[in-house]
């Protein structure tokens, strides 16, 4: 597929000059840059979707630390573990 864009003339004077430098075509570094672009926006979308588990999974800990009040869950599980011996 081919596109067009207007790109400013400082631009294509310094891609020309790294094609010149890495033997490769204005277009071939073009689409490296494009692929670039693209990785790096679905990194970013990962990290935000990460982040955002991440903060719902402390929203339900919580109001399940809320619920529970006073109850010691490590306590509890020793006064079972204590009945086991």
């Amino acid at each position: 597929m081919r596109i067009n864009a207007v790109i400013s003339d400082e631009l294509v004077l310094a891609l020309d000059a790294i094609a010149l430098e890495t033997k490769k075509s204005r277009s071939q570094l073009l689409r490296e840059g494009a692929e670039k672009i693209i990785a790096e926006y679905k990194r970013q979308a990962e990290e935000k979707r990460r982040r955002q588990k991440m903060q719902e999974a402390m929203a339900v800990q919580d109001r399940l630390r809320e619920k529970s009040g006073s109850w010691d869950g490590v306590a509890e599980i020793r006064k079972w573990r204590d009945t086991l011996s």
